[in-house]
């Protein structure tokens, strides 16, 4: 276990150091939310006193935990880059001949995506604080946020991962990756789930991105153990749907 535990180690700090050599990296994923964030929270700051939004007072406020998630979709969406580089170029081959463990080669790719994608995510969160969100619960409700993020983060990658171990090609992978795009807007990131029409609440409640929306919405007012339980409930559900059939794509291609 140790042994494994440093492999990944090691293998994701080459992952982590390939992804912060290109700063444009971070800056096209947050670029958006945080538009979002700043446009909508000022076009639609009234929307608030519609009866569906319950006891919420700011549109900024309720908008934040949806970005922090859309954040991390993106962030992770084309995470199997990096894997399909290394394939192609011949790095995996030489990785698959060196006294390494299959399992820390996949690992140390998904790993990483934790940290970056929790990171990221705690951009957004810091943007919003200074936009005036405040968050109930202190800085312990903001790396518990984090912390959702990156976790939801590594559950989504392995959608990426699935594709591109499956097929090869990175067309692929980037095309599946674009579920991420219905899943947000059919989510409650936008708006509760009382002001959506009939088929849309149907949608919404086999939507995973919701349940994490709602778990990091409750920490922003106070500490629902209910809501946030559902919320990592989804990210293993999620866990076991994406990275199931890639570790089984993986270990066929390492074979």
């Amino acid at each position: 276990m140790m042994a494994f535990v440093s492999e990944t180690f090691w293998l994701g700090r080459r992952s982590l150091r390939r992804f912060l050599r290109v700063p444009s990296n971070t800056a096209s994923i947050i670029i958006y939310p945080l538009i979002q964030l700043l446009l909508f929270s000022q076009l639609f700051a009234d929307i608030v006193r519609l009866p569906g939004f319950g006891q919420a007072t700011s549109y900024l406020a309720y908008l934040v935990p949806g970005q922090v998630a859309f954040t991390v979709l993106i962030a992770t969406s084309w995470a199997a880059s990096g894997l399909l580089l290394d394939l192609h170029t011949g790095f995996l081959d030489k990785l698959r001949v060196a006294p390494v463990r299959r399992g820390a080669i996949l690992a140390g790719e998904l790993a990483p995506l934790a940290f970056e994608s929790g990171a990221m995510g705690g951009v957004v969160l810091l943007v919003a604080w200074l936009l005036g969100a405040g968050i109930a619960t202190g800085i312990l409700g903001a790396l518990a946020i984090i912390g959702l993020g990156g976790l939801f983060g590594f559950a989504w990658a392995g959608i990426s991962f699935a594709a591109a171990l499956l097929t090869k090609s990175d067309q692929a992978a980037g095309t599946i990756s674009m579920l991420f795009f219905p899943l947000a807007f059919t989510s409650t990131a936008f708006v509760p789930t009382a002001m959506m029409p009939g088929w849309l609440k149907v949608v919404n409640a086999l939507n995973p991105v919701s349940y994490v929306i709602e778990a990091m919405r409750s920490v922003t007012i106070g500490w629902d153990w209910v809501t946030i339980g559902a919320g990592l409930l989804a990210i293993l559900v999620l866990s076991a749907v994406t990275h199931v059939p890639a570790a089984l794509a993986f270990r066929r291609l390492a074979a």
